[in-house]
């Protein structure tokens, strides 16, 4: 099996395939934990910068479908639910055609695309993860593809798995609703680097998850038990529904 990630840059998938990011890493546990195997060092991790979406939505093959009816309302949708349904119907022609040019017989495969919901409102937060998978159903991987949005931006799942390591009871889903500048100024960012008394790095994070200092199966957000139970479905971990609610 193949793991398609692509995201917003190096501290969350990562960007090549020598540079995974927390998130990569992240999965790479989930499938070792179960099926003793890392995806990573056996060098079946793709990852797809965002720029090569951006070519895919400018090109012919994406031009003609973006004009099918959404399943939105066509005059009421809004510019970021949009994005992400363009950038998921981009990741998918992306995958599908990476894994024809592979010659080996296997051809199965599971595509994480990430991306900040760049707001705390849970409302906000459910319409653009719902354009996703709208986004991969019309996109041919609607059992492929996993939806990684977080809520308000990935930080607030690295801090809740540091907060929570030192204190499992703590009750850390309040990180969702925080709201705070944009950037590199939004106030998570800001925490997490004063947390770690440096710049959370890509190289940082990814050693803190392989150190389980950022434990996965500590964060409690609600918006990565999302993506973590459609990711154990995408890999045939049906049985581990326990992330629904907590972990």
């Amino acid at each position: 099996m193949y793991f398609f990630f692509s995201g917003e840059g190096k501290t969350d998938t990562g960007t090549y395939d020598d540079q995974s990011g927390p998130l990569s890493v992240v999965a790479d546990h989930i499938i070792a934990k179960h099926h003793h195997y890392s995806f990573l060092e056996s060098e079946r991790a793709v990852f797809i910068h965002r720029a090569e979406l951006e070519q895919i939505k400018d090109s012919v093959e994406f031009k003609p479908q973006s004009r099918r009816a959404i399943r939105l309302p066509s005059q009421n949708v809004k510019p970021e639910t949009r994005y992400h349904y363009d950038n998921a119907r981009a990741f998918s022609l992306a995958t599908k055609s990476a894994i024809e040019r592979k010659e080996e017989n296997d051809r199965e495969f599971v595509a994480v695309l990430f991306r900040d919901s760049d707001s705390p409102d849970k409302e906000e937060w459910k319409n653009k993860r719902d354009s996703m998978l709208r986004g991969f159903h019309v996109g041919g991987i609607e059992k492929q593809g996993v939806a990684a949005v977080a809520r308000p931006v990935s930080e607030a799942w690295w801090l809740s798995a540091i907060y929570r390591k030192e204190n499992q009871a703590k009750d850390c889903r309040y990180l969702e609703k925080t709201s705070h500048g944009g950037g590199a100024d939004h106030k998570l960012k800001i925490d997490l680097e004063k947390e770690l008394g440096t710049t959370p790095t890509r190289e940082v994070l990814n050693d803190m998850v392989r150190s389980r200092d950022i434990d996965y199966k500590l964060i409690d957000s609600e918006s990565f038990l999302a993506f973590r139970r459609d990711f154990e479905v995408a890999v045939g971990l049906e049985h581990t529904h326990h992330t629904k609610t907590a972990p």
